[in-house]
């Protein structure tokens, strides 16, 4: 088998959620080996949340968990009991990934102490909601507490309605993916001096200064004293001149011009067969009133008489920022991310054949999809073979 970048790193997985799972399949995408420990008898909670075909629960089914773990072994193990064999596969890691609440790893006599007792130079990952220390530490949390505490909920919706969260799991994915570039820079340094890392990873703190919109409010707020206003255009801060959605005949489209070039070459796309309209928006920098309810009018009614996709072409071809929305269906076959290989193809012995999101970046011996997710502990005879004491054993009991 090619080798991969990451060929050679191994990274134990104790999480049991998606942003620990996430962090651990960067690697694993890249050619480490992560060795998935789950609890003897049930295995990862995210082996519970669906879709799953047919809407009938299967462990091996499930689309959040295939998706998370692709390329990893995994074993049952009773962390409460089996530190032998635990202490083993450490002392052959270069990392660990844990999502217990905070001091779930001392309570089970394994904390990072011990952890990198048994290997000084390992890189010991700690995620949870609110960090390991502080007031709010033991704290309850979900998604949408995290989006509320640390991302832009409230910049988010209309003005004088409730904050909207984000949709899906993208909080979780923000954090396992900082997660996933701080245990790479604690595994770089490792190698260089010698000695490991214990990194404690708040998912608040993460959405609080991450990718998204906060920590540019934040800022703002630091420098001018103003909070970023809820509303419909509140998440551009006036950096678009014209944007939003507009039906189709067979969806919608968003258009999103930021400035006097795009919004003159837009104009004249809308208007190609009226001068007077034209001439009438034409180099503006403002549209308001009446003006603006006959220029949303006028724009509607063009986009309204074509397809989707031939409205984003023409509008491309023109030289203006405007995207159709693709369903998943029409993103799966689209003929671009085809050629691209964004998705990659395999068969799993419990879900079948299905489609898979291929690598996030291209690069020379990258990313590759060597095996699907794994039953429950599929490798666990092997790895006890290879890391275990003689006739160690699961014992009954959960992690």
């Amino acid at each position: 088998m090619t080798e991969q970048v990451l060929s050679g790193i191994r990274v134990l997985d104790l999480s049991r959620w998606v942003a620990g799972e996430f962090a651990s399949k960067l690697f694993a995408d890249f050619g480490a080996d992560v060795v998935k420990v789950e609890r003897p008898g049930e295995g990862s909670l995210t082996r519970k949340w669906g879709p799953f075909p047919g809407d009938r629960p299967d462990p091996e089914r499930s689309a959040l968990f295939l998706h998370l773990n692709t390329n990893k072994r995994s074993i049952a193990m009773d962390l409460r009991t089996e530190h032998d064999l635990l202490a083993g596969l450490v002392r052959s890691a270069h990392a660990v990934v844990e999502s217990f609440r905070p001091g779930g790893l001392e309570r089970l006599g394994i904390g990072p102490e011990v952890l990198r007792s048994w290997n000084p130079a390992l890189v010991v990952t700690r995620i949870s909601a609110f960090g390991q220390t502080g007031p709010d530490r033991d704290r309850e949390a979900s998604g949408l507490v995290l989006q509320a505490t640390g991302g832009p909920m409230n910049a988010t919706g209309q003005a004088g309605e409730a904050p909207l969260r984000k949709p899906g799991l993208l909080e979780h994915y923000t954090v396992g993916r900082m997660a996933g570039e701080a245990t790479m820079a604690g595994v770089l340094r490792a190698r260089r001096s010698g000695l490991g890392a214990t990194i404690d990873v708040s998912g608040q703190e993460v959405l609080l200064a991450g990718a998204d919109r906060r920590a540019s409010y934040l800022l703002s707020a630091a420098y001018s004293g103003m909070v970023a206003p809820r509303g419909a255009r509140s998440p551009h801060r006036h950096g678009a001149t014209f944007t939003g959605p507009f039906r189709t005949r067979d969806g919608f489209v968003m258009v999103y011009v930021t400035n006097q070039a795009f919004w003159n070459r837009f104009v004249d796309l809308v208007g190609a067969d009226d001068p007077g309209f034209r001439d009438r928006y034409r180099d503006r920098q403002t549209v308001r009133g009446a003006d603006r309810e006959n220029f949303l009018d006028h724009v509607a009614g063009w986009f309204a008489v074509r397809d989707k996709v031939a409205a984003m072409e023409a509008a491309e071809a023109a030289r203006i920022p405007v995207t159709a929305y693709l369903s998943v269906s029409e993103v799966l076959a689209h003929p671009h991310f085809r050629e691209r290989g964004a998705f990659v193809s395999a068969d799993h012995p419990h879900a079948g054949p299905l489609d898979y999101p291929g690598p996030p970046w291209r690069m020379e011996r990258g990313y590759a999809l060597r095996s699907t997710a794994p039953v429950l502990d599929q490798h666990g005879e092997r790895i006890r073979a290879d890391f275990g004491a003689p006739g160690d054993r699961n014992a009954e009991g959960v992690a």
